[in-house]
């Protein structure tokens, strides 16, 4: 299967017209010298290289989003309580993503380079995290290693992100989206098939006796394992044959001077964001525990992110906030929209399969029909990543025939939703099959095109600081799900995992109608990087 992805992904970079000399080594060492005027042209191989990594840092999100729900819920947690137990990517990533950026865009190494000691850190971090996830007797301490997890795969990812920005010239970009989208559904896909191959080869899904404590059947055990053994070794990878472009001049060194006007901004963003804080722990403490432990959380939360935001790593962060780009700035309706109703489908999807298509709205139940459906829930997920992987090669083509990245994307989330929308038609385990399939179109869309579209107006030497602060756009909208969607689960959506589907694909169809709030630019490609590497 590998073979025939690579062939797809050497055809497309052709149909693309980009030079490709597959025959070239597969070190970047040999990276052709470039003209005067800007980054050189990099060949298939070394933009696969770099891109290597994210294979395993998305087969751990592949896992964790396919089978955090059912762990929960073998650990006897509510269903309605789930959102809140998903705080931990959220939040993991709205804090590290825009450190990691701040700090690597400060960063050199001529040993180890920029972006590549944090990709290697995170690695070690979620990797260790993998091993200890099925192992857990209790909810907290599930939700605990889930915040260990999310810190190290969020830690690495915002990295690969930025490696596109750094490395590769305009025109090559959208080949550099696209292989990580195709990353993403490959790596996604291996997780979610794993109880169906591990068979295969020979690996008993059978538990003993000491395993039957915390009800985490071997189809999901195992597979954590794994995955803790592939990140490191595609990552390992990545760091061995991909070799860093050296900062231009020492200007990274030096500290930033804040003018007046950034002075004004960095104290407007301090207070805001700490008393956004405030206001999300009061809310989501008070459902929980009433008035007065949500007035303690709130005042907790509001002194610890004021403290916070005073480290000097933030101001930069502070002041890059009001000096957003107009297309990034544009293109928070789209991500709102995106990311409040994405993390329904992997809260809730697996949980609908087993409810409507087995017959086991919970593990004490109907036991083997609720593994059952965990195990058709993960066979969709992987058939979502798949369509995920196979569509990543014709995007560009599609944006190039319509002339406007913001119509595909409007597109392909309009398909999205279409196929939320099919889950709600019958019980039968196909149509999950089939709407998942559906949905993987927009999938491959949602990981690339908006990225496409802030790459170009994004100042190059601040690449990092700003697509961590991207992630933001992703992470508030969980955070704001996650407080929001327990209030009306049980009185509108019908205590129904299956409604909750229904909602996200009318975030998606809003998410479409958003993207043409965004002003699209014609990205240049100006000469930042020297020839040689490090």
């Amino acid at each position: 299967m590998l073979q025939i992805s690579t062939y797809y992904c050497w055809l497309f970079v052709e149909i693309n017209n980009h030079s490709i000399n597959i025959a070239q080594s597969m070190q970047t060492g040999n990276i052709q010298k470039p003209k005067a005027t800007g980054k050189p042209s990099l060949s298939f191989w070394q933009i696969w290289n770099m891109s290597f990594g994210f294979l395993g840092i998305q087969y751990g999100f592949g896992l964790q989003q396919a089978n955090m729900s059912p762990i929960y819920r073998y650990l006897g947690a509510d269903e309605a309580s789930i959102p809140g137990l998903w705080l931990a990517g959220p939040l993991t990533g709205l804090l590290l993503q825009p450190i990691v950026g701040a700090i690597s865009d400060k960063s050199w190494s001529p040993r180890w380079g920029r972006r590549k000691p944090f990709i290697l850190v995170g690695a070690l971090a979620g990797s260790i995290a993998m091993i200890f996830m099925p192992n857990s007797s209790y909810i907290w301490m599930a939700a605990g290693l889930m915040w260990m997890l999310d810190a190290g795969l969020n830690s690495a990812m915002e990295p690969f992100r930025a490696f596109v920005g750094d490395m590769l010239n305009d025109k090559q970009r959208p080949v550099g989206f696209a292989i990580q989208s195709f990353m993403v559904g490959f790596g996604q896909t291996l997780a979610n098939l794993m109880p169906y191959l591990l068979p295969l080869l020979g690996i008993s899904m059978v538990m003993s006796e000491d395993q039957l404590a915390n009800g985490i059947p071997n189809s999901v055990r195992y597979p954590f394992y794994i995955g803790a053994a592939a990140i490191l070794i595609s990552v390992f990878w990545t760091i061995r044959t991909t070799k860093e472009y050296p900062p231009v001049n020492d200007k990274y060194k030096e500290p930033h001077v804040f003018t007046d006007e950034e002075k004004k901004s960095i104290s407007f963003w301090h207070l805001a964001l700490a008393l956004g804080g405030a206001i999300l722990a009061f809310f989501f403490a008070a459902r929980i525990g009433g008035l007065v432990t949500g007035s303690l959380w709130g005042l907790g939360v509001f002194a610890f992110s004021y403290l916070l935001l005073m480290l000097p790593i933030f101001k930069e962060i502070l002041a890059s906030l009001s000096a957003m780009p107009t297309v990034m700035k544009q293109l928070w309706w789209v991500k709102f929209f995106t990311w409040y109703g994405l993390p329904l489908m992997w809260q809730y999807l697996s949980l609908a399969v087993a409810r409507y298509a087995f017959n086991a709205p919970d593990a004490v139940s109907n036991k083997v029909g609720f593994e059952e459906g965990t195990k058709w829930g993960g066979l969709c997920f992987a058939m979502f990543s798949i369509s995920c992987a196979v569509i990543s090669f014709f995007i560009p083509r599609i944006a190039k025939a319509l002339g406007s990245a913001r119509a595909t994307h409007a597109l392909f989330l309009t398909i999205g939703a279409m196929g939320f929308f099919l889950t709600l038609t019958s019980s039968d385990k196909l149509v999950y099959l089939v709407g998942m399939m559906i949905i993987g179109f927009a999938w491959g869309s949602i990981m690339s095109m908006p990225y496409l579209m802030l790459a170009s107006a994004v100042p190059k030497e601040r690449m990092g600081v700003y697509m961590g602060i991207f992630n933001g756009f992703i992470c508030v909208p969980q955070f704001i799900g996650m407080l929001t969607v327990p209030l009306y689960y049980k009185p509108l959506l019908g205590d129904d995992p299956r409604n909750a589907l229904v909602l996200a694909g009318i975030c998606l169809l809003l998410a479409a109608a958003s993207c043409f709030l965004v002003k699209e630019i014609k990205a240049t490609d100006e000469p930042t990087i020297p020839v040689e590497l490090g």
